[in-house]
């Protein structure tokens, strides 16, 4: 079975969360079964990467940046395909890659990863709403994949007469676990972006330091767009007339084993968001054994059941009550739950003994039989 997946950036680039959570499953495919084409830009990349690169024995990655170029060589890689599996709803060469699809009789599988929160429609309202319109005509031959329980419901309040829709998890290749001295810091990893309510955390660091002030915060990202950038600077400004310079450090981004030294030495990983519909970094985190805190806006009310960490308001209140609950645990029990941190990740969301759950759903959804 070949499956093609048209998506804006991938492996190696770390400019959005599908860049890592389809190279890995691309990964752990069977090869015997499964070959995958990736069309993507080189957004997010450190260095250009020319034309071809593979990123395993079953995997081809084309990188093309010019539009007409883009969607030229995904309607090459269309004809041979099986499958097209769409990360995002508003990626520009979606309709047209869609539309050649539905005339070939391709399975399609669209997976929104949070474009349909309200968050997200709210920018850009009037264009993504004519580009929903179009698409809703074209809903009955697409299968709908969400990363939640209430995605999937906005997905089915959205696209009532889609062919089929279903919840899958994001799963993360497990990184080597590293074995440091844990400290009296929090980390935030994630976009600079007003939608993640770092300014909400900081107010909540600056009360949690009146009384425990040796604690720390790494802020672990970068802005990208000018309206990111503006947040940057506010956030800064709020830093300063908290006067807690010394407190709070912007460490830029991050990746691979620096970003998990940070996560592993820390006392918990912070996801304060407004909206998130899945939180990779909750998996990078849970990956070190490292306890999270995330919102009620984020779908990670796990963590209260596995005893892996907090879920609750994203207030002020309730962060700093839940930071200070984290730096008054005794030693024995902090311990026990960056082991259920690490218990949850390894059964629940490891790629390696999860992959099936992607393999099962491509065979139920298509006429495809294995020669």
């Amino acid at each position: 079975m070949k499956i093609l997946h048209p998506i804006l950036c991938y492996y190696p680039s770390q400019a959005g969360g599908p860049a890592n959570t389809l190279y890995w499953l691309n990964a752990a495919l069977n090869p015997k079964t499964y070959t995958c084409s990736i069309i993507a830009t080189q957004f997010g990349l450190v260095e250009v990467i020319d034309k071809k690169i593979f990123s395993s024995t079953h995997t081809a990655l084309f990188f093309q940046n010019k539009g007409k170029t883009y969607i030229k060589k995904s309607l090459q890689e269309l004809k041979t395909s099986h499958v097209v599996q769409f990360s995002s709803l508003f990626f520009p060469p979606t309709l047209p890659i869609l539309f050649s699809a539905i005339r070939k009789k391709k399975t399609i599988i669209m997976s929104p990863r949070g474009e349909l929160y309200q968050a997200a429609l709210d920018q850009k309202a009037i264009k993504k709403k004519v580009w929903l319109s179009v698409m809703k005509m074209f809903q009955n031959k697409i299968h709908f994949h969400a990363t939640n329980d209430y995605e999937l419901g906005i997905i089915q309040k959205t696209f009532p007469k889609a062919k089929s829709t279903v919840v899958i998890p994001n799963f993360i290749q497990m990184p080597k676990k590293q074995d440091l001295d844990i400290t009296k810091n929090f980390v935030f990893v994630g976009r600079i972006n007003p939608i993640k309510n770092i300014h909400i955390l900081i107010s909540a660091i600056a009360e949690v330091y009146k009384t425990h002030p040796d604690m720390t915060l790494d802020i672990v990202g970068s802005a990208r767009f000018d309206y990111e950038l503006d947040y940057m600077a506010s956030l800064e400004n709020q830093v300063k007339e908290l006067e807690l310079e010394n407190v709070i450090t912007f460490k830029g981004h991050l990746n691979g084993a620096a970003k998990n030294k940070v996560i592993a030495a820390s006392k918990a990983l912070i996801l304060p968001s407004k909206s998130e519909n899945f939180g990779n970094v909750v998996l990078e985190a849970l990956a070190q054994g490292t306890p999270v805190i995330a919102s009620k806006n984020t779908p990670w009310e796990v963590l209260e059941t596995a005893i892996a960490g907090f879920w609750v308001d994203g207030t002020i209140q309730e962060l700093t009550t839940s930071i200070l609950t984290l730096l008054d645990l005794n030693e024995t029990t902090y311990l026990q739950m960056r082991k259920n941190a690490y218990a949850l990740c390894k059964s629940k969301f490891d790629i390696q003994t999860n992959s099936h759950v992607w393999e099962n759903y491509y065979q139920k959804i298509t006429t495809y039989v294995q020669k």
